[in-house]
């Protein structure tokens, strides 16, 4: 037999192992591809999480949180000022604690001296009106529109006269009082301490507790 040496190459498929760099080459690949997939999973993970808004989930947890709520202390209580109401008190002009309503002789006048405590009650007049009694029985009322004490002569005039209805004063906790049968004029202190039923404002009291 003849041996017949190399010869040229045949055409076609050539079998046989790859070279080194074609393997590196697919192994790059792979792991390329892996990456971008793992990526991906940990994206949709982040997005899920956050309700599929976009956010992060710190901005989530951020925009999540409620309103700090803050607390108004409550104010204490006020102190009370007395209303005029049946019972026995003593009357002084807005802004003039230490002067009273009091008795000079038969005429009522506002002095700082000896003041008058006085019986507070049922208008002898009008039920949802009020009168004022002193100690000794005289009833406070207004003749010829000046206020006095006089004795209850038990005449429906004398009632009238000796009735005055509570309305607010120009103060919270303060009063004005109008003529039951004049219910134009109110009571009014004039400059020199008498009073009056006048067609004026009317003075505001205030009402105390006596002593």
């Amino acid at each position: 037999m003849t041996d017949h040496g190399p010869g040229p190459n045949p055409s076609g498929t050539v079998y046989g192992r790859t070279s080194g760099p074609d393997r590196l080459s697919r192994a790059l690949t792979i792991g390329v591809g892996a990456g971008v997939v793992a990526v991906l999973v940990l994206g949709y993970a982040a997005w899920t999480s956050t309700g599929g808004t976009g956010e992060s989930p710190a901005a989530a947890a951020t925009t999540s949180a409620p309103d700090p709520v803050t607390t108004t202390p409550e104010p204490g209580p006020s102190p009370v000022t007395p209303q005029l109401a049946a019972g026995s008190w003593l009357l002084s002009p807005l802004g003039d604690e230490d002067t009273y309503l009091t008795a000079n002789g038969e005429y009522a006048k506002m002095s700082p001296a000896d003041p008058a405590t006085l019986t507070v009650s049922a208008g002898l007049a009008d039920g949802t009106c009020f009168s004022f009694r002193l100690e000794d029985g005289r009833y406070l009322r207004h003749f010829d529109y000046r206020m006095r004490f006089d004795t209850s002569d038990d005449s429906d005039l004398f009632r009238a006269d000796a009735t005055f209805c509570r309305e607010a004063g120009t103060d919270p906790g303060t009063v004005r009082l109008r003529s039951k049968n004049y219910p134009d004029h109110l009571l009014h202190r004039r400059d020199d301490g008498s009073l009056y039923i006048d067609k004026e404002s009317g003075t505001s009291f205030m009402v105390q507790v006596p002593s």
